[in-house]
């Protein structure tokens, strides 16, 4: 992978290439699908709304009413549209960082997490 910030477009194909189970797509956190989640899924968020540019990178995965929510700076709870979306009791998330502030790795770190690559999630 490039040592440089992922686009949406970049995380899409790594996700393809990767073969990461049920990925549903990249998403700005008020742009998820409007036909509301799929029973087994994951995908990658970007905490920025639709009008900005992007600001970072998180990720999720779901099975049934089980959700892990992944923010590489650790410890962080997911947005309220993303909560909405899910529609479930509860959401699991990582206590660890993994990322520094001021760094760009946060889709790489995204993309391991959805591999199942990442120790203490």
């Amino acid at each position: 992978m490039p040592k440089r910030a992922l686009s949406n477009l970049d995380l899409m194909e790594y996700a393809k290439q990767l073969k990461i189970p049920k990925f549903r797509g990249v998403f700005m956190r008020n742009s998820l699908p409007s036909d509301g989640p799929q029973c087994h899924e994951s995908a990658i968020i970007n905490l920025d709304d639709s009008k900005g540019p992007g600001t970072h990178w998180v990720a999720y995965r779901k099975k049934g009413n089980d959700v892990v929510y992944f923010d590489s700076f650790g410890d962080l709870q997911p947005p309220h549209e993303l909560l909405l979306y899910l529609n479930v009791p509860n959401v699991k998330y990582n206590p660890h960082r993994f990322q520094n502030f001021g760094s760009y790795n946060c889709g790489h770190l995204c993309l391991q997490f959805l591999c199942n690559k990442l120790k203490g999630i």
